[in-house]
C-alpha cells in the first residue's frame, strides 16, 4: 500500500511519504484544484452561528460486551477540518458547511457545547458516548486540548459511562493528546473511529483524497494498542469513481484487512451527495449513483459467510450533520422495507433480517448495475470525468 507524494501529513504525523507516478500526482492535483475551489464556493459561515449550541445530538444503538446498548452521539459545532483547508477535503465530504468554516472555535465554546447537551439529557443514561466534531477530535487547531479535559472531567461525573467514542484523522492523532483523553476518562474505554475508506491506495487517494497509506493504518493502530486504546475503521460504500461491482469488492477486502489485524468492529459508512464535493459534481452531470440498498445486503450476507463472528459490520445511518441530496436507494418501492431490515440488523449483526427481502428492481436494476464493468483503469476514468466535469462547469458559465 502507498501514499502519493501530494499527500500533505501533519507535521507531528508518521504518515510516509511515495513518490506515486506522475499520472497519478497530476489527477491528485486535478482533483484538489477542484475540491478546493467547491470549498470556497461555501463562503463563510452564517454570522448567526451560535458556537456555545452544538449541531444537534441523537441516540443510536452500540455495543459493549458483544451486548447492543443505547448510544447517545453529540456532534459539535466545530473550527472544521484542517484536511480541507490544506487539500480541498475528501472528495465526498461536505461537513464542513456544518462548521464555523475556520473560524477557531474557543475551549470555553466547545465546553458551552457540551453543557447545553447535559442540560438537555441525561447522559447517565447512555453506557456509549460518542463525541464527533466533524474533524480531528486530536488536532490542536481544530480542538483545544483544554476542551476535551474539561469535558472528560463532565464525563467521569457519570458512573454508567463506560465508553466514550471520538473521531480523528490517524495522522492528527499524537500520543500525548491520545494520552491526555485517556488519563481525564479515568478508567472508561476510549475508542478512536477514523476514515480509513479502502485498503486499496488507489481509492483511497485518488478517489477520496485521504492522504494516507494502509501502512499508516497498521502503525496507528499498532500505537493504540499500546495504549490501551480501541480503533474502529469507518469503511466508505461506493467512493465515486467506481463502479457498483467494484465497490461491493473493495469493501469486502478492505473488511478482509482489518479483520487480518484482528480488528471485529468496522462500521460501513455510506456515500451521500452533499453540496459542494467531488461527488456532487459528479452526481449533477449523471457520473455518480449513490449505493443501492441491495448492494449493502448483498455485502452484509457476503460478510456474514466468510468471517462470521471475525467481523461484525455496521451500517452507520446516513444522516449526517450536513443535509443529503441524494443517498442510498432502490427503486423507491421497496426502499423503507430494505432500510426497516438493515436498521434490525444493526442490534444484532443477524443477517437473517433479509431473508425473504424481494423486489423486482434487484433483478432488473441492481444486479444488472453489479455486472457493469469499466475497462478504464482509475486514473483513466478520473482524468476523463474530471475533463468532462470541468467542460459542464465552463459552458453553465
Amino acid at each position: 500500500m502507498i501514499i502519493l507524494e501530494k499527500a500533505v501529513p501533519d507535521s507531528s504525523s508518521t504518515a510516509e511519504i511515495f513518490t506515486g507516478l506522475p499520472t497519478e500526482n497530476d489527477i491528485l492535483d486535478e482533483i484538489r484544484a477542484l475540491a478546493g475551489g467547491l470549498r470556497r464556493q461555501n463562503g463563510g459561515a452564517p454570522e448567526n452561528l451560535d458556537f456555545t449550541v452544538p449541531i444537534g445530538w441523537e441516540e443510536r444503538v452500540g455495543y459493549l460486551d458483544g451486548r447492543p446498548i443505547r448510544r447517545l452521539i453529540i456532534f459539535l459545532r466545530s473550527t472544521g477540518c484542517e484536511w480541507v483547508e490544506k487539500t480541498g477535503g475528501c472528495t465526498m465530504c461536505g461537513f464542513y458547511c456544518a462548521t464555523s468554516r475556520g473560524r477557531e472555535v474557543s475551549a470555553e465554546e466547545y465546553i458551552a457545547q457540551f453543557e447545553h447537551v447535559m442540560n438537555a439529557v441525561d447522559l447517565g443514561d447512555y453506557p456509549i458516548v460518542s463525541i464527533y466534531n466533524d474533524g480531528n477530535i486530536f488536532n490542536e487547531k481544530e480542538m483545544p486540548v483544554a476542551a476535551i479535559e474539561k469535558i472528560c472531567s463532565y464525563i467521569d461525573g457519570y458512573r454508567n459511562i463506560r465508553k466514550v467514542v471520538v473521531e480523528s484523522r490517524i495522522d492528527y492523532s499524537p500520543d500525548e493528546h491520545v494520552a491526555k483523553m485517556k488519563k481525564a476518562l479515568n478508567g472508561r474505554q476510549l475508542e478512536v473511529a477514523f476514515g480509513f475508506e479502502s485498503a486499496n491506495s488507489q481509492v483511497m487517494n485518488l478517489c477520496i483524497n485521504k492522504g494516507f497509506s494502509a501502512n499508516n493504518f497498521d502503525h496507528f493502530h499498532s500505537r493504540m494498542q499500546g495504549m490501551g486504546v480501541l480503533t474502529k475503521p469507518l469503511l466508505l460504500v461506493k467512493p465515486p469513481f467506481l463502479t457498483e461491482g467494484e465497490a461491493i469488492d473493495d469493501i469486502l477486502r478492505t473488511v478482509a484487512y482489518c479483520v487480518s489485524r484482528g480488528i471485529a468492529y468496522v462500521d460501513l459508512e455510506v456515500t451521500t451527495v452533499e453540496k459542494n464535493t467531488v461527488v456532487h459534481e459528479l452526481w449533477k452531470n449523471n457520473l455518480y449513483r449513490p449505493p443501492w440498498l441491495w448492494s449493502l445486503v448483498d455485502l452484509l450476507q457476503q460478510c456474514r459467510e466468510r468471517f462470521g463472528d471475525r467481523a461484525h459490520v455496521y451500517v452507520s445511518p446516513w444522516n449526517y450533520s450536513v443535509e443529503s441530496l441524494d443517498w442510498a436507494r432502490n427503486c423507491g418501492k421497496c426502499d423503507a422495507e430494505i432500510t426497516g431490515a438493515i436498521e434490525r440488523y444493526n442490534c444484532h449483526f443477524d443477517t437473517a433480517e433479509f431473508d425473504g427481502l424481494d423486489c423486482s428492481c434487484r433483478e432488473e436494476g441492481w444486479k444488472k448495475a453489479a455486472m457493469v464493468e469499466d475497462p478504464r483503469t482509475i486514473p483513466e476514468r478520473i482524468r476523463e470525468q474530471l475533463t468532462y466535469v470541468r467542460g459542464a462547469r465552463l459552458s453553465s458559465q
